[in-house]
């Protein structure tokens, strides 16, 4: 996932969509849209208990994933938006290590003491929610959905693995309150990036017959449904800033482990070379050996405990081939060379009595040599494309959009004319097509 890249209605009948056996009632009120958003993109309420002096209030938006002219109020800068709600400056340097979170020594992750994380809300404010998915919204003002009343965002703690964060409990009260809002009508659960790993956890561990009665589709864009290969290098190098420019950051803190936990899978990644030092090469199966010989060794534990390959919920779509309870649909661009992984010179790997990534050579280089694959800027076609192992039929569910970026697709109008033809009732009851009918 590019660091770099985190920085009118079409009509549908000219697009290539078809109805399944159905054609879209263009009469027909639209399902309600909930939006479940991309790393970093959730706004995040920080509480933080000081025995003895009085406590710390305030909300936090990645500063290398929300552009200032998306932030809310008019604020100058992500450090400008946490103060204005409540940070003092004198606790400006503190921020990074409230936020990073305690791995225990079985790999299970949890905040620091005395710290509480959540989002500012759910699905009640979508501007303050998830500011960066505005442009999107205005895009689809002319479909008849209007934030708040029946499109809604789910932020969420993105420095959870799925599962290991509230997001699952959290999405169902939505979705429920959704429903009732519109009447009964089901909703069309969309996201973006690494929302739909959340999303795509939530749908396989839900009761299956509540998912049934309560979601039309899950539709993804530009959709994480691995583990994130380019990622895995965060782990071992200084954490993000509070100046989005600073190329020597990462957009994250070596902590997270959100992205950094899940493990690389070889149904994904194949048997591709992801990283080098010098002559040695690792793999997706060597993303546990990558970690120790970074000095990641907490990550190293966290991957042991939240790796996707050793969860049955994964294991359910990546293994068994399971399709999802109800209609899934992926639109994501290809046509760019795209990082998924970094060659470093020859460093020295980890010496015995290095325990952190400080003291490895991987830690101090800076600019190591991308390697690049097809994808969309942000993450590769291998990743993008992980749901044809289980979606229903991936030649109906999958659309490849050339030159769509990895944000620019939330804004791509056929990506857009897909949702909405999705999110339109059939003279069958059908979920359209993406490539034509079937």
């Amino acid at each position: 996932m590019s660091r770099a890249l985190l920085g009118g209605l079409v009509l549908i009948g000219g697009l290539g969509l078809g109805a399944c056996g159905g054609t879209p009632t263009q009469s027909a009120e639209i399902s309600p849209l909930i939006l479940v958003p991309g790393l970093g993109m959730s706004a995040l309420q920080v509480e933080v208990e000081r025995p003895g002096a009085q406590g710390v209030e305030f909300d936090f938006l990645v500063p290398a994933m929300n552009p200032v002219e998306i932030l809310p109020n008019s604020a100058t800068s992500a450090l400008a938006y946490s103060i204005d709600s409540g940070l003092a400056p004198a606790d400006v340097d503190s921020v990074q290590q409230w936020l990073s979170l305690d791995i225990a020594a079985d790999g299970t992750v949890r905040n620091q003491e005395g710290v509480s994380v959540q989002p500012v809300s759910i699905g009640t404010d979508f501007a303050a929610e998830c500011p960066r998915y505005l442009p999107m919204i205005d895009e689809l003002l002319d479909t008849g959905w209007v934030a708040d009343a029946n499109v809604y965002c789910a932020p969420f703690d993105y420095r959870f693995p799925p599962g290991a964060n509230t997001f699952a409990g959290d999405i169902e009260a939505l979705i429920d309150s959704a429903v009732a809002k519109a009447g009964g009508s089901k909703v069309v659960l969309a996201c973006h990036s690494q929302g739909c790993l959340m999303a795509y956890h939530a749908l396989r561990t839900l009761d299956a017959d509540w998912v049934r009665t309560h979601v039309e589709t899950l539709f993804g864009f530009a959709g994480q449904f691995s583990g994130c290969s380019d990622c895995l290098r965060w782990a071992f190098q200084p954490g993000w800033s509070w100046d989005p420019d600073d190329e020597s950051a990462s957009p994250v803190d070596p902590t997270w482990a959100g992205e950094m936990a899940l493990g690389l899978q070889e149904s994904v990644y194949g048997s591709d070379v992801l990283y080098r030092n010098g002559d040695i090469e690792y793999r997706a199966a060597d993303s546990a050996r990558l970690l120790n010989d970074a000095g990641a060794l907490a990550m190293q534990s966290a991957q042991d405990r939240y790796s996707l390959d050793s969860q049955t919920w994964f294991q359910q779509g990546d293994e068994l081939r399971m399709p999802l309870n109800v209609p899934s649909r992926f639109v994501f661009g290809i046509g760019t060379e795209t990082t998924v992984g970094y060659r470093f010179a020859s460093v020295p790997t980890r010496a015995a009595d290095c325990v952190t990534p400080e003291c490895t050579g991987f830690y101090s280089q800076s600019d190591p040599m991308p390697i690049q694959a097809d994808g969309d800027g942000g993450d590769s076609t291998r990743m993008n494309a992980a749901p044809a192992r289980w979606t229903q039929d991936a030649a109906c569910d999958v659309q490849r959009i050339p030159g769509a970026g990895h944000m620019d697709i939330l804004t791509n109008s056929v990506a857009l004319a897909a949702l909405t033809a999705v999110a339109q009732p059939t003279s069958t009851g059908a979920v359209p097509c993406l490539n034509g009918p079937r």
